[in-house]
């Protein structure tokens, strides 16, 4: 794995952010709603989204999240998206 398929993203850093969600779930996938937040959408009802004050949001088939992480990690290669918190919260979103 090279530094470019792993990196940490700040929930605040808009472009970074966009860039790695569009690389996650692929080109045309990624859109950004009125209220700026911006929406992987998967097939289905399964998403990542993450609102402008970096509340992260996801949905799949039986289970969701909602919290608002201090950073992201995206895993490109082995296709997982991690919200972390300090060392209370660590929830890993894998790409269907």
């Amino acid at each position: 794995m090279t530094d470019s398929d792993r990196e940490t993203v700040d929930p605040a850093d808009r472009e970074t952010l966009r860039r790695h969600l569009e690389r996650f779930a692929g080109a045309g996938s990624v859109a950004e709603r009125d209220d700026g937040a911006l929406v992987a959408q998967f097939r289905g009802v399964t998403h990542v989204t993450v609102l402008p004050d970096g509340r992260v949001e996801t949905g799949m088939p039986l289970h969701e999240f909602a919290g608002r992480p201090d950073r992201l990690v995206f895993d490109h290669e082995a296709g997982e998206l991690r919200a972390e918190r300090g060392d209370e919260v660590s929830y890993t979103f894998r790409r269907p």
